[in-house]
């Protein structure tokens, strides 16, 4: 029944693009006139679980067309993250790779570079263990004339405190097996490149555009998960301004 209904939404609202709860709802119920309205939420809930449609922001729908976004854990990011996930395993943290740019960038980056946030409150720790392990050189939170002399001439870890509430997600660090690490959402990623201009000084200008333009027609964008953590940066407005100026028509009604 369920993949009857899925075909029928996809009939129903492919090629309208973005559709409110209140229409989605309004066509479940015309299929099951005696739906409850729990069972509608669940049942979108459901939708959005299965990739039937994508939420692009609270109570905004499209349908599926765009993968959702899941980076790949590298060995050499494996074996880093074990310090952080196993030594401090009740930590929030979020460890990620400046390699998974090159994916929307013009130009791949020259030298990559480790990005490890963790509550602020144990940054020295936490610097301190890698410090010690000497895996590669590690930099607490590094101001521009070191990530300009040094960090971008060798690979290295960079330790930073991590934001409240960072939009992350879990990942695989080998195909099949249980051992998983936190890393960024897209939409941390993308926020965190326009926000942080000494980390990511190589990606500003021309290509930072080239980034989101990439980046929002390729992949799912939950814009209620990006603003919010542009609020959280001090970014909403600015962020709201650059989307708007330069990609006008793939964020049509999805900033309010």
């Amino acid at each position: 029944m369920s993949k009857i209904i899925d075909r029928q939404i996809a009939k129903h609202f492919n090629g309208k693009g973005n559709f409110d709860r209140s229409a989605l709802s309004a066509f479940l119920t015309d299929l099951n006139p005696e739906i409850t309205e729990s069972a509608l939420t669940w049942r979108i809930h459901d939708l959005v679980k299965r990739k039937v449609i994508d939420q692009v922001k609270l109570g905004v729908y499209t349908i599926s067309s765009k993968e959702a976004y899941k980076p790949f854990a590298s060995d050499k990011l494996a074996r880093l993250s074990k310090i952080v996930a196993k030594e401090f395993d009740h930590l929030d943290y979020c460890f990620w790779s400046t390699e998974w740019l090159n994916d929307f960038t013009r130009h791949q980056l020259g030298t990559l570079f480790y990005i490890l946030e963790v509550e602020k409150d144990f940054v020295e720790e936490v610097f301190n263990a890698y410090f010690e392990s000497k895996p590669y050189p590690v930099y607490l939170d590094p101001k521009e004339d070191i990530m300009e002399r040094y960090v971008e001439s060798e690979i290295s870890i960079i330790i930073k405190p991590l934001i409240s509430r960072s939009p992350r997600q879990k990942i695989a660090i080998k195909e099949r097996s249980e051992d998983e690490i936190y890393v960024p959402t897209l939409e941390k990623m993308l926020i965190d490149v326009y926000s942080d201009t000494v980390t990511f000084y190589a990606i500003q200008g021309s290509e930072m555009d080239t980034l989101f333009e990439n980046a929002l027609k390729r992949y799912q964008v939950n814009f209620t998960k990006l603003i919010s953590y542009a609020r959280r940066r001090n970014k909403e407005e600015q962020i709201k301004c650059y989307l708007e100026n330069n990609f006008g028509e793939l964020v049509k009604d999805l900033l309010e």
